[in-house]
């Protein structure tokens, strides 16, 4: 059976260490499972009491993508609660571990990075896309809600280009990530094995300095010109404007209204129009507390909230239908609980548990 966590130590020219950490599920498109995130959590809780260890490198195996996130095939053929809670708790315990982690880790966002993928990346103190880079949180389309993290960091993102993105399962590129903030440096796709000799020729110090090293390191290989132009900077005001109509019934009518021209938006339509209305209402609740009466939540608060919403999406919510008609059964035609027009009044709130 092929390992689906690969883990080395690469020796740097100054006797230090550059721990690569490999997500080896190509034909799930890297996909990660609870074993692969127990995995990699012990990786990183070991190189991190280790001082030999300067730097982490994350990416995936070929050439598909970094990772398109949770392994949904496996939670939803034993999805019961137990499971369910047991798979967000660790996975967002290892994001928070991440976020927090105390030596730089380095994100190579090449190819798909989506749904828990985003949420490894998001968590990587060094995140590098290429021109194939290709984003999205789109649980709207399997009945989750937008989770690993993207309650933060989509809230943090300018004007409500983060609730339009929530909301509709929008697919971006790496223009559009280094555009908003969600990246930090942009490389060539081909230049990976190069760059990781160039980051075994640095004289690494102590875990403060080494965070501004691999960054000078990562600079000098920096080139925006490979990204394009950012279609979703393009459409930054048509958003705001769509996103700023009202609530969310008012939100939802101007986009199944919108009669623009803008190619961005509508692909981000046809996407939403086949989408959740309960990921929807789910996804607007969070973005607006976490603006108003959770406002000083920490990440680990966070996090916790979406432990708690995650499960119940798996086990009262969208979830299966959702996975059913995408993946298993394959006919994209789910019969989803209820409409925005039906849903029982308290209906969203028994997701939220003790985070009402």
């Amino acid at each position: 059976m092929t390992d689906t966590i690969l883990a080395r130590l690469a020796p740097t020219a100054h006797g230090k260490y550059i721990g690569v950490i490999t997500l080896n599920n190509p034909k799930a498109l890297n996909a990660q499972d609870l074993g692969m995130v127990k995995t990699i959590r012990t990786h990183l809780d070991t190189w991190m009491n280790d001082d030999s260890v300067a730097v982490v490198v994350l990416h995936g195996t070929g050439d598909k993508g970094l990772c398109a996130g949770g392994d949904i095939k496996a939670l939803y053929g034993g999805a019961s609660g137990a499971t369910a809670h047991d798979f967000f708790t660790h996975e967002y315990g290892l994001m928070h571990a991440m976020h927090t982690y105390p030596k730089p880790i380095m994100a190579w966002g090449h190819g798909i990075v989506m749904g828990g993928g985003m949420g490894l990346f998001g968590g990587s103190s060094h995140k590098v896309v290429t021109s194939a880079t290709l984003m999205a949180m789109p649980e709207v389309s399997i009945g989750l809600f937008p989770d690993a993290g993207a309650s933060y960091f989509l809230n943090h993102l300018p004007g409500k280009i983060g609730l339009f993105l929530g909301l509709t399962g929008a697919r971006f590129t790496g223009a559009d990530a280094w555009a908003f903030g969600l990246a930090d440096f942009a490389i060539g796709h081909d230049r990976f094995d190069e760059l990781i000799g160039l980051i075994c020729q640095i004289d690494f110090k102590d875990d403060r300095s080494n965070h501004h090293l691999l960054s000078a390191c990562l600079n000098d290989s920096h080139d925006t010109s490979i990204l394009g132009e950012s279609e979703l900077s393009k459409a930054f005001d048509e958003i705001n404007h769509l996103m700023n109509v009202g609530d969310l019934m008012d939100i939802d009518k101007a986009l199944m209204a919108y009669d623009g021209d803008n190619d961005f938006i509508k692909s981000a339509i046809d996407i939403y129009k086949n989408g959740s209305d309960t990921t929807k209402a789910i996804t607007f609740k969070i973005y607006h507390d976490l603006k108003t009466t959770k406002k000083d939540f920490s990440l680990k608060q966070i996090f916790d909230l979406e432990t708690v919403v995650a499960t119940h999406c798996v086990n009262h919510g969208d979830f299966k239908e959702g996975v059913r008609a995408l993946l298993i059964d394959k006919d994209k035609s789910p019969k989803w609980r209820h409409t925005l027009a039906d849903m029982p009044v308290g209906y969203i709130d028994e997701f939220f548990g003790e985070f009402v």
